[in-house]
Protein backbone atom coordinates (compact mmCIF):
# COMPACT_ATOMS: atom_id res chain seq x y z
CA UNK A 1 0.00 0.00 0.00
CA UNK A 2 0.98 3.68 -0.23
CA UNK A 3 1.05 5.70 2.96
CA UNK A 4 0.16 9.39 3.13
CA UNK A 5 3.85 10.19 3.40
CA UNK A 6 4.37 8.62 0.00
CA UNK A 7 6.25 5.52 1.13
CA UNK A 8 5.13 2.12 -0.06
CA UNK A 9 4.98 -0.95 2.15
CA UNK A 10 5.66 -4.12 0.20
CA UNK A 11 3.32 -7.01 1.06
CA UNK A 12 4.97 -10.15 2.45
CA UNK A 13 4.01 -12.15 -0.66
CA UNK A 14 5.39 -9.54 -3.05
CA UNK A 15 6.58 -10.73 -6.45
CA UNK A 16 10.19 -10.62 -7.63
CA UNK A 17 11.53 -7.36 -9.00
CA UNK A 18 10.32 -6.55 -12.51
CA UNK A 19 11.44 -4.26 -15.27
CA UNK A 20 8.71 -1.74 -15.98
CA UNK A 21 7.54 0.78 -18.54
CA UNK A 22 4.82 3.25 -17.53
CA UNK A 23 2.88 4.78 -20.40
CA UNK A 24 2.97 3.72 -24.00
CA UNK A 25 1.39 4.89 -27.22
CA UNK A 26 3.92 4.85 -30.06
CA UNK A 27 6.71 5.11 -27.46
CA UNK A 28 5.95 1.49 -26.50
CA UNK A 29 8.63 0.62 -29.07
CA UNK A 30 11.13 1.61 -26.36
CA UNK A 31 9.91 -1.08 -23.94
CA UNK A 32 12.86 -3.06 -22.58
CA UNK A 33 12.75 -6.77 -23.40
CA UNK A 34 10.38 -8.59 -21.06
CA UNK A 35 9.34 -5.41 -19.24
CA UNK A 36 5.87 -5.03 -17.77
CA UNK A 37 3.93 -2.33 -19.59
CA UNK A 38 1.45 -0.27 -17.54
CA UNK A 39 -0.64 1.97 -19.78
CA UNK A 40 -4.16 3.31 -19.42
CA UNK A 41 -4.55 3.85 -23.17
CA UNK A 42 -5.75 7.36 -22.49
CA UNK A 43 -4.29 9.15 -25.50
CA UNK A 44 -5.91 10.42 -28.69
CA UNK A 45 -5.47 7.11 -30.52
CA UNK A 46 -7.71 5.27 -28.05
CA UNK A 47 -10.06 7.87 -26.59
CA UNK A 48 -9.99 10.54 -29.26
CA UNK A 49 -13.10 11.53 -31.18
CA UNK A 50 -11.39 12.13 -34.53
CA UNK A 51 -11.70 9.36 -37.11
CA UNK A 52 -8.49 10.19 -38.94
CA UNK A 53 -4.98 11.39 -38.22
CA UNK A 54 -3.77 14.65 -39.68
CA UNK A 55 -1.26 12.75 -41.83
CA UNK A 56 -1.25 10.70 -45.02
CA UNK A 57 0.51 7.39 -45.75
CA UNK A 58 3.13 9.29 -47.75
CA UNK A 59 3.96 11.33 -44.64
CA UNK A 60 4.09 8.20 -42.44
CA UNK A 61 5.80 5.84 -44.88
CA UNK A 62 8.87 5.48 -42.65
CA UNK A 63 6.72 3.62 -40.09
CA UNK A 64 6.68 0.60 -42.39
CA UNK A 65 10.13 -0.30 -41.06
CA UNK A 66 8.67 -0.28 -37.53
CA UNK A 67 5.77 -2.61 -38.26
CA UNK A 68 3.01 -0.26 -39.41
CA UNK A 69 2.21 0.01 -43.12
CA UNK A 70 -0.09 3.03 -43.56
CA UNK A 71 -0.72 2.22 -47.24
CA UNK A 72 -2.79 -0.78 -46.16
CA UNK A 73 -5.39 1.57 -44.70
CA UNK A 74 -5.46 4.64 -46.95
CA UNK A 75 -4.46 5.91 -50.38
CA UNK A 76 -1.19 7.88 -50.52
CA UNK A 77 -2.84 11.31 -50.23
CA UNK A 78 -5.69 10.32 -47.90
CA UNK A 79 -5.67 10.64 -44.12
CA UNK A 80 -4.74 7.54 -42.14
CA UNK A 81 -7.60 6.17 -39.97
CA UNK A 82 -7.05 6.51 -36.24
CA UNK A 83 -8.45 3.01 -35.72
CA UNK A 84 -5.59 1.52 -37.76
CA UNK A 85 -3.00 3.12 -35.47
CA UNK A 86 -4.93 1.96 -32.42
CA UNK A 87 -4.82 -1.63 -33.68
CA UNK A 88 -1.05 -1.41 -34.27
CA UNK A 89 -0.38 0.05 -30.82
CA UNK A 90 -2.56 -2.57 -29.14
CA UNK A 91 -0.64 -5.33 -30.90
CA UNK A 92 2.65 -3.84 -29.68
CA UNK A 93 1.31 -3.54 -26.14
CA UNK A 94 0.22 -7.19 -25.86
CA UNK A 95 3.49 -8.50 -27.29
CA UNK A 96 4.66 -8.65 -23.67
CA UNK A 97 3.18 -8.52 -20.16
CA UNK A 98 0.76 -5.60 -19.89
CA UNK A 99 -1.64 -4.07 -17.36
CA UNK A 100 -4.32 -1.58 -18.37
CA UNK A 101 -3.95 1.10 -15.72
CA UNK A 102 -1.65 3.70 -14.21
CA UNK A 103 1.40 3.52 -11.95
CA UNK A 104 3.48 5.68 -9.62
CA UNK A 105 7.07 5.23 -8.54
CA UNK A 106 8.21 5.70 -4.95
CA UNK A 107 10.58 4.35 -2.30
CA UNK A 108 9.18 1.77 0.12
CA UNK A 109 9.90 1.34 3.82
CA UNK A 110 12.76 -1.01 2.94
CA UNK A 111 14.30 1.82 0.84
CA UNK A 112 13.63 0.01 -2.42
CA UNK A 113 12.33 1.59 -5.61
CA UNK A 114 8.82 0.27 -6.18
CA UNK A 115 5.89 0.89 -8.52
CA UNK A 116 2.35 1.18 -7.18
CA UNK A 117 0.11 -0.03 -10.01
CA UNK A 118 -3.57 0.96 -10.24
CA UNK A 119 -5.28 -1.46 -12.68
CA UNK A 120 -8.26 0.11 -14.42
CA UNK A 121 -11.48 -0.87 -12.68
CA UNK A 122 -9.75 -2.59 -9.74
CA UNK A 123 -10.17 -1.47 -6.14
CA UNK A 124 -6.77 -2.70 -4.95
CA UNK A 125 -3.31 -1.62 -5.99
CA UNK A 126 -0.44 -3.88 -6.86
CA UNK A 127 3.03 -2.92 -5.60
CA UNK A 128 6.06 -4.38 -7.37
CA UNK A 129 9.76 -4.02 -6.74
CA UNK A 130 11.43 -2.34 -9.72
CA UNK A 131 14.42 -3.87 -11.47
CA UNK A 132 16.74 -1.56 -13.37
CA UNK A 133 15.86 1.89 -14.70
CA UNK A 134 12.11 2.38 -15.25
CA UNK A 135 11.02 3.85 -18.57
CA UNK A 136 8.29 6.49 -18.68
CA UNK A 137 6.32 7.59 -21.73
CA UNK A 138 3.44 9.59 -20.22
CA UNK A 139 2.50 11.35 -23.45
CA UNK A 140 1.87 15.04 -23.80
CA UNK A 141 1.80 17.14 -20.62
CA UNK A 142 -1.23 19.20 -19.68
CA UNK A 143 -2.10 22.26 -21.75
CA UNK A 144 -1.46 25.81 -20.61
CA UNK A 145 -3.95 28.40 -19.47
CA UNK A 146 -3.94 31.44 -21.79
CA UNK A 147 -1.40 34.04 -20.76
CA UNK A 148 0.87 31.59 -18.93
CA UNK A 149 4.10 29.90 -20.02
CA UNK A 150 5.48 26.34 -20.04
CA UNK A 151 7.72 27.04 -17.02
CA UNK A 152 4.93 28.79 -15.06
CA UNK A 153 2.35 26.16 -15.83
CA UNK A 154 0.30 26.30 -12.61
CA UNK A 155 -0.64 28.83 -9.96
CA UNK A 156 1.41 26.95 -7.35
CA UNK A 157 4.46 27.05 -9.60
CA UNK A 158 4.07 30.77 -10.36
CA UNK A 159 3.50 31.62 -6.69
CA UNK A 160 6.56 29.59 -5.70
CA UNK A 161 8.75 31.40 -8.24
CA UNK A 162 7.43 34.76 -7.02
CA UNK A 163 8.17 33.85 -3.39
CA UNK A 164 11.68 32.68 -4.28
CA UNK A 165 12.35 35.98 -6.06
CA UNK A 166 11.14 38.00 -3.07
CA UNK A 167 13.39 35.98 -0.76
CA UNK A 168 16.32 36.47 -3.13
CA UNK A 169 15.88 40.23 -2.91
CA UNK A 170 16.86 40.17 0.74
CA UNK A 171 15.60 41.83 3.94
CA UNK A 172 13.89 44.75 2.22
CA UNK A 173 11.39 42.32 0.67
CA UNK A 174 11.14 40.10 3.78
CA UNK A 175 7.81 41.59 4.89
CA UNK A 176 6.31 41.06 1.44
CA UNK A 177 7.58 37.46 1.36
CA UNK A 178 6.06 36.75 4.79
CA UNK A 179 2.74 38.26 3.71
CA UNK A 180 2.76 36.13 0.56
CA UNK A 181 3.34 32.98 2.60
CA UNK A 182 0.39 33.94 4.81
CA UNK A 183 -1.89 34.44 1.79
CA UNK A 184 -0.87 31.09 0.31
CA UNK A 185 -1.33 29.25 3.61
CA UNK A 186 -4.83 30.68 3.85
CA UNK A 187 -5.65 29.45 0.35
CA UNK A 188 -5.93 32.94 -1.08
CA UNK A 189 -5.39 31.77 -4.66
CA UNK A 190 -4.58 34.09 -7.58
CA UNK A 191 -7.07 36.74 -6.49
CA UNK A 192 -5.65 36.86 -2.96
CA UNK A 193 -2.08 37.17 -4.23
CA UNK A 194 -3.00 39.98 -6.61
CA UNK A 195 -4.83 41.81 -3.80
CA UNK A 196 -1.67 41.53 -1.69
CA UNK A 197 0.50 42.89 -4.49
CA UNK A 198 -1.85 45.86 -4.87
CA UNK A 199 -1.40 46.66 -1.16
CA UNK A 200 2.37 46.47 -1.18
CA UNK A 201 4.61 49.48 -1.58
CA UNK A 202 5.54 49.45 -5.30
CA UNK A 203 9.14 50.07 -4.29
CA UNK A 204 9.28 46.54 -2.86
CA UNK A 205 8.79 45.14 -6.36
CA UNK A 206 10.99 47.64 -8.18
CA UNK A 207 12.76 47.51 -10.46
CA UNK A 208 10.22 45.45 -12.40
CA UNK A 209 12.33 42.91 -14.27
CA UNK A 210 11.78 39.56 -15.90
CA UNK A 211 12.38 37.33 -12.81
CA UNK A 212 9.55 38.97 -10.87
CA UNK A 213 7.35 40.23 -13.70
CA UNK A 214 6.87 36.80 -15.28
CA UNK A 215 5.27 35.06 -12.25
CA UNK A 216 3.11 38.12 -11.53
CA UNK A 217 1.78 38.13 -15.09
CA UNK A 218 1.15 34.37 -14.88
CA UNK A 219 -0.81 34.83 -11.66
CA UNK A 220 -2.88 37.53 -13.38
CA UNK A 221 -3.60 35.04 -16.16
CA UNK A 222 -4.69 32.35 -13.68
CA UNK A 223 -6.99 34.90 -12.04
CA UNK A 224 -8.48 35.71 -15.45
CA UNK A 225 -9.01 32.01 -16.16
CA UNK A 226 -10.78 31.60 -12.82
CA UNK A 227 -13.05 34.58 -13.56
CA UNK A 228 -13.86 33.07 -16.94
CA UNK A 229 -14.74 29.77 -15.27
CA UNK A 230 -17.12 31.56 -12.92
CA UNK A 231 -18.71 34.02 -15.34
CA UNK A 232 -18.38 32.55 -18.83
CA UNK A 233 -21.50 31.57 -20.76
CA UNK A 234 -19.96 28.19 -21.50
CA UNK A 235 -17.15 26.45 -19.64
CA UNK A 236 -13.64 27.49 -20.73
CA UNK A 237 -11.76 24.34 -21.54
CA UNK A 238 -8.60 22.92 -22.99
CA UNK A 239 -8.45 21.46 -26.47
CA UNK A 240 -7.56 18.02 -25.11
CA UNK A 241 -10.95 17.82 -23.41
CA UNK A 242 -12.69 18.12 -26.78
CA UNK A 243 -10.28 15.98 -28.80
CA UNK A 244 -10.33 13.20 -26.18
CA UNK A 245 -14.11 13.32 -25.86
CA UNK A 246 -14.26 14.45 -22.22
CA UNK A 247 -16.37 17.47 -23.17
CA UNK A 248 -19.12 17.56 -25.78
CA UNK A 249 -18.71 19.94 -28.70
CA UNK A 250 -22.40 20.81 -28.37
CA UNK A 251 -22.03 22.78 -25.10
CA UNK A 252 -21.68 25.91 -27.27
CA UNK A 253 -22.28 26.81 -30.91
CA UNK A 254 -19.69 29.58 -31.26
CA UNK A 255 -16.09 28.91 -30.27
CA UNK A 256 -12.70 30.56 -29.99
CA UNK A 257 -9.78 28.12 -30.30
CA UNK A 258 -6.56 29.69 -29.01
CA UNK A 259 -3.38 28.33 -30.57
CA UNK A 260 -1.69 27.76 -33.90
CA UNK A 261 -0.32 24.21 -33.77
CA UNK A 262 -1.84 20.97 -35.02
CA UNK A 263 -3.45 20.38 -31.61
CA UNK A 264 -5.42 23.60 -32.11
CA UNK A 265 -6.43 22.39 -35.58
CA UNK A 266 -7.49 19.04 -34.10
CA UNK A 267 -9.57 20.93 -31.54
CA UNK A 268 -11.26 22.92 -34.30
CA UNK A 269 -11.95 19.71 -36.22
CA UNK A 270 -13.45 18.06 -33.12
CA UNK A 271 -15.81 21.02 -32.74
CA UNK A 272 -16.80 21.19 -36.40
CA UNK A 273 -17.43 17.44 -36.72
CA UNK A 274 -19.02 17.04 -33.28
CA UNK A 275 -21.41 19.97 -33.59
CA UNK A 276 -22.93 20.70 -37.03
CA UNK A 277 -24.03 24.11 -35.75
CA UNK A 278 -20.60 25.15 -34.49
CA UNK A 279 -18.75 28.16 -35.85
CA UNK A 280 -15.07 28.27 -34.91
CA UNK A 281 -12.43 31.00 -34.95
CA UNK A 282 -8.81 29.94 -34.52
CA UNK A 283 -6.74 32.75 -33.00
CA UNK A 284 -2.94 32.58 -33.10
CA UNK A 285 0.14 34.62 -33.87
CA UNK A 286 0.56 32.27 -36.83
CA UNK A 287 -0.28 28.75 -37.89
CA UNK A 288 2.75 26.55 -37.29
CA UNK A 289 4.77 25.47 -40.33
CA UNK A 290 4.33 21.78 -39.56
CA UNK A 291 0.58 22.24 -38.96
CA UNK A 292 0.17 23.93 -42.36
CA UNK A 293 1.69 20.85 -43.98
CA UNK A 294 -0.81 18.43 -42.48
CA UNK A 295 -3.65 16.94 -44.49
CA UNK A 296 -5.90 18.08 -41.65
CA UNK A 297 -5.19 21.76 -42.36
CA UNK A 298 -5.81 21.38 -46.09
CA UNK A 299 -9.07 19.53 -45.49
CA UNK A 300 -10.33 21.96 -42.85
CA UNK A 301 -9.78 24.93 -45.17
CA UNK A 302 -11.41 23.20 -48.12
CA UNK A 303 -14.48 22.18 -46.14
CA UNK A 304 -15.03 25.12 -43.81
CA UNK A 305 -13.13 28.30 -44.80
CA UNK A 306 -15.31 30.53 -46.99
CA UNK A 307 -12.46 31.91 -49.13
CA UNK A 308 -11.43 28.35 -50.00
CA UNK A 309 -14.94 27.32 -51.07
CA UNK A 310 -15.99 25.95 -47.68
CA UNK A 311 -19.18 26.48 -45.70
CA UNK A 312 -17.80 29.45 -43.74
CA UNK A 313 -17.94 27.77 -40.33
CA UNK A 314 -14.18 28.18 -39.73
CA UNK A 315 -12.10 31.35 -39.66
CA UNK A 316 -8.43 31.96 -38.93
CA UNK A 317 -7.29 35.18 -37.26
CA UNK A 318 -3.52 35.45 -37.11
CA UNK A 319 -1.04 38.20 -36.37
CA UNK A 320 -1.24 38.34 -32.58
CA UNK A 321 -1.23 35.50 -30.10
CA UNK A 322 -4.04 35.08 -27.56
CA UNK A 323 -3.57 36.71 -24.17
CA UNK A 324 -5.21 36.19 -20.77
CA UNK A 325 -8.90 35.36 -21.08
CA UNK A 326 -11.46 38.16 -21.27
CA UNK A 327 -15.19 37.78 -20.62
CA UNK A 328 -17.89 40.33 -21.42
CA UNK A 329 -20.67 41.29 -19.04
CA UNK A 330 -22.91 38.81 -20.84
CA UNK A 331 -20.44 35.96 -20.33
CA UNK A 332 -19.09 35.78 -23.87
CA UNK A 333 -15.39 35.25 -24.47
CA UNK A 334 -13.47 37.88 -26.42
CA UNK A 335 -10.26 37.39 -28.41
CA UNK A 336 -8.91 39.18 -31.50
CA UNK A 337 -12.16 41.09 -31.90
CA UNK A 338 -14.25 37.92 -31.87
CA UNK A 339 -16.92 37.05 -29.32
CA UNK A 340 -17.99 33.46 -28.67
CA UNK A 341 -19.87 31.30 -26.18
CA UNK A 342 -17.08 28.73 -25.86
CA UNK A 343 -13.32 28.96 -25.47
CA UNK A 344 -10.81 26.15 -26.00
CA UNK A 345 -7.17 26.75 -25.12
CA UNK A 346 -4.53 24.92 -27.12
CA UNK A 347 -1.57 27.29 -26.83
CA UNK A 348 1.14 25.00 -25.53
CA UNK A 349 2.18 22.43 -22.94
CA UNK A 350 3.48 22.55 -19.39
CA UNK A 351 7.09 21.82 -18.57
CA UNK A 352 6.31 19.68 -15.56
CA UNK A 353 7.46 16.45 -13.97
CA UNK A 354 5.53 13.38 -15.10
CA UNK A 355 2.83 12.30 -12.65
CA UNK A 356 4.44 8.88 -12.21
CA UNK A 357 7.50 10.39 -10.48
CA UNK A 358 5.64 12.87 -8.26
CA UNK A 359 5.99 10.78 -5.10
CA UNK A 360 9.59 9.94 -5.93
CA UNK A 361 10.44 13.64 -6.26
CA UNK A 362 8.75 14.43 -2.94
CA UNK A 363 10.69 11.58 -1.32
CA UNK A 364 13.95 13.24 -2.39
CA UNK A 365 13.02 16.85 -1.61
CA UNK A 366 11.47 16.13 1.79
CA UNK A 367 14.72 14.46 2.83
CA UNK A 368 16.83 17.41 1.64
CA UNK A 369 17.97 15.41 -1.36
CA UNK A 370 18.17 16.38 -5.00
CA UNK A 371 16.33 15.79 -8.25
CA UNK A 372 18.58 16.43 -11.24
CA UNK A 373 18.37 15.60 -14.92
CA UNK A 374 20.42 14.82 -17.99
CA UNK A 375 19.71 14.41 -21.69
CA UNK A 376 20.00 11.04 -23.42
CA UNK A 377 21.54 10.55 -26.87
CA UNK A 378 22.68 7.58 -28.92
CA UNK A 379 26.10 7.25 -30.57
CA UNK A 380 24.79 9.24 -33.56
CA UNK A 381 23.80 12.09 -31.20
CA UNK A 382 20.09 11.49 -31.82
CA UNK A 383 17.92 12.59 -28.90
CA UNK A 384 16.36 9.70 -26.98
CA UNK A 385 14.74 11.49 -24.03
CA UNK A 386 15.91 12.61 -20.61
CA UNK A 387 16.98 10.88 -17.41
CA UNK A 388 15.94 11.96 -13.92
CA UNK A 389 18.20 11.31 -10.93
CA UNK A 390 16.62 11.15 -7.45
CA UNK A 391 19.10 11.19 -4.58
CA UNK A 392 18.53 11.29 -0.81
CA UNK A 393 19.81 9.57 2.34
CA UNK A 394 22.62 7.89 0.45
CA UNK A 395 20.25 6.35 -2.10
CA UNK A 396 20.12 7.11 -5.83
CA UNK A 397 17.39 6.14 -8.28
CA UNK A 398 17.11 6.84 -12.01
CA UNK A 399 14.12 7.09 -14.36
CA UNK A 400 14.20 7.51 -18.14
CA UNK A 401 11.53 9.59 -19.89
CA UNK A 402 10.95 9.25 -23.64
CA UNK A 403 8.25 9.96 -26.18
CA UNK A 404 6.22 13.15 -26.47
CA UNK A 405 6.85 14.14 -22.85
CA UNK A 406 10.61 14.13 -23.37
CA UNK A 407 10.43 17.32 -25.43
CA UNK A 408 9.12 19.27 -22.41
CA UNK A 409 11.96 19.37 -19.87
CA UNK A 410 10.49 19.82 -16.37
CA UNK A 411 10.98 23.37 -15.12
CA UNK A 412 11.51 21.99 -11.61
CA UNK A 413 14.70 20.23 -12.77
CA UNK A 414 16.12 21.71 -15.99
CA UNK A 415 17.27 25.24 -16.77
CA UNK A 416 15.08 27.31 -19.08
CA UNK A 417 17.87 27.77 -21.61
CA UNK A 418 18.44 24.02 -21.96
CA UNK A 419 14.69 23.49 -22.38
CA UNK A 420 14.71 26.07 -25.17
CA UNK A 421 17.65 24.34 -26.84
CA UNK A 422 15.78 21.02 -26.78
CA UNK A 423 12.78 22.71 -28.36
CA UNK A 424 14.95 24.13 -31.15
CA UNK A 425 16.59 20.74 -31.62
CA UNK A 426 13.16 19.22 -32.20
CA UNK A 427 12.35 21.83 -34.82
CA UNK A 428 15.59 21.03 -36.65
CA UNK A 429 15.28 17.26 -36.32
CA UNK A 430 11.80 16.97 -37.88
CA UNK A 431 11.38 18.47 -41.37
CA UNK A 432 8.30 20.73 -41.54
CA UNK A 433 7.12 19.22 -44.82
CA UNK A 434 6.40 16.02 -42.88
CA UNK A 435 3.54 17.85 -41.18
CA UNK A 436 4.84 16.50 -37.88
CA UNK A 437 6.07 17.98 -34.64
CA UNK A 438 8.60 15.97 -32.60
CA UNK A 439 5.70 14.94 -30.34
CA UNK A 440 3.63 13.36 -33.14
CA UNK A 441 3.16 9.68 -34.00
CA UNK A 442 5.99 9.25 -36.51
CA UNK A 443 8.80 11.06 -34.67
CA UNK A 444 7.85 9.50 -31.32
CA UNK A 445 7.85 5.99 -32.79
CA UNK A 446 11.26 6.58 -34.39
CA UNK A 447 12.70 8.00 -31.17
CA UNK A 448 11.44 5.01 -29.17
CA UNK A 449 12.90 2.54 -31.64
CA UNK A 450 16.26 4.33 -31.47
CA UNK A 451 16.20 4.19 -27.66
CA UNK A 452 15.56 0.43 -27.73
CA UNK A 453 18.36 -0.09 -30.25
CA UNK A 454 20.81 2.08 -28.29
CA UNK A 455 20.10 0.14 -25.12
CA UNK A 456 20.77 -3.14 -26.87
CA UNK A 457 24.13 -1.81 -28.09
CA UNK A 458 24.99 -0.18 -24.78
CA UNK A 459 25.14 3.11 -26.68
CA UNK A 460 22.94 5.37 -24.51
CA UNK A 461 24.93 8.47 -23.57
CA UNK A 462 24.08 11.07 -20.91
CA UNK A 463 24.77 14.78 -21.41
CA UNK A 464 24.23 17.69 -19.04
CA UNK A 465 24.46 20.18 -21.90
CA UNK A 466 23.42 20.17 -25.53
CA UNK A 467 25.92 18.40 -27.86
CA UNK A 468 27.80 20.90 -29.99
CA UNK A 469 26.31 19.55 -33.23
CA UNK A 470 22.85 20.71 -32.08
CA UNK A 471 23.81 24.18 -30.83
Amino acid sequence: MITEAGDAAMPENSSPAVRIMIGGGPAVLARPAGALLVDDRGGPFHRGVLADLGHTPDQLRHLTALGFDPYVYAAPAERVPTLAVRLWLDQLAVSGPVIDGAAELTVDQERRLVAAIHPTGAADRLVVDVDGIPTLAPGLPVQLAPGTSPALHSFDRAAGVLLAELVRRGPEAGEAAAALVDVLNRGGGPTGVLALLDRLDPALLAPVDAPIEAPIEAIRAFAAFRRATEHGAGPPCFGDELVHGRLAATVADSWIVAGGGDHALATAEALLTGNPAARVTVVAASIGTAAVNTARYVELRRRHVANDGGDGRLEFRTGAGPGPMTVTGTGRYVEAGVEAEGYAASIGRARTLPFAVGKLARWAWERRGQVTGSLLFDSDRQYLGYRLHFAAEGLAHRVDVTGAASWFLPAEVFAAELARQVELMGERAVPPESGSAPTDLGPVAEQAARLAAARQRGAVREARTMPECWT
